[in-house]
């Protein structure tokens, strides 16, 4: 199975909980996208993330830590210039872990034990881009971890800058992929590794691959 490896943990069947983590801009999400058109449950952490960051305790906190320069002029928090805060000092970063992490990490597995609890035929995903750097991969059956070439994740990411109508220069790509642990650590903690640094159509067909793999498996 080319630049598909598995093995490190026997699968037991369905009803599992699957941490799905990478660099940022290998595209975890997409393969998230293509897992649930085949029926898996997807939980996004960003998306968790931002849900929180409307919540008055949260952004109470982060306040207090980061200054009011970090919210918009309607009072919600800013992720752009959050952003530009967290990336660059590693301590602010991990001060912001210490205030999100756990809240994201509870919701989204509460979530997904109610989906795999109500049926154990089932597939729940976590989608993380800090799973392993927040022990989230610990309090999960199983860890895929989408990858990329350097050339490929940067010039995603830029793209992707811009696609969101907030551009990155060069030095804050640098920054941003430099602020998570290498991808060379990270597939350390993989059961499934997904090389995405060619096409859709070969990356969907790794994602039927491996979903043949967690679909086949019994109790």
């Amino acid at each position: 199975m080319d630049n598909l490896l598995y093995g490190k943990t026997e699968l037991t069947g369905r009803g599992k909980i699957i941490g799905v983590t990478g660099g940022i801009a290998c595209g975890k999400s997409v393969v998230c996208q293509f897992f649930a058109q085949r029926g898996a449950f997807i939980i996004d952490l960003d998306q968790v993330g931002h849900q929180l960051l409307q919540n008055t305790s949260s952004v109470s906190q982060l306040v207090a830590t980061f200054g009011p320069t970090i919210l918009n002029d309607d009072g919600k928090v800013s992720r752009s210039k959050l952003g530009d805060i967290v990336f660059t000092d590693p301590k602010a970063r991990k001060q912001l872990d210490a205030i999100m992490h756990p809240v994201i990490l509870q919701e989204s597995r509460h979530s997904a034990f109610q989906f795999v609890e109500g049926d154990p035929d089932r597939i729940a995903m976590i989608d993380s881009p800090l799973l392993i750097e927040a022990n989230g991969h610990e309090t999960v059956d199983l860890v895929i971890v989408v990858v990329t070439d350097n050339h490929t994740q940067k010039q995603r990411l830029i793209k992707r800058s811009h696609d969101q109508g907030r551009p990155i220069n060069c030095h804050q790509v640098e920054a941003r992929i430099k602020a998570q642990l290498p991808l060379s650590e990270k597939v350390k903690y993989a059961d499934f590794v997904i090389d995405n640094s060619g096409t859709v159509d070969e990356l969907k067909s790794k994602v039927d691959e491996l979903w043949q793999i967690l679909t086949q498996c019994e109790e």
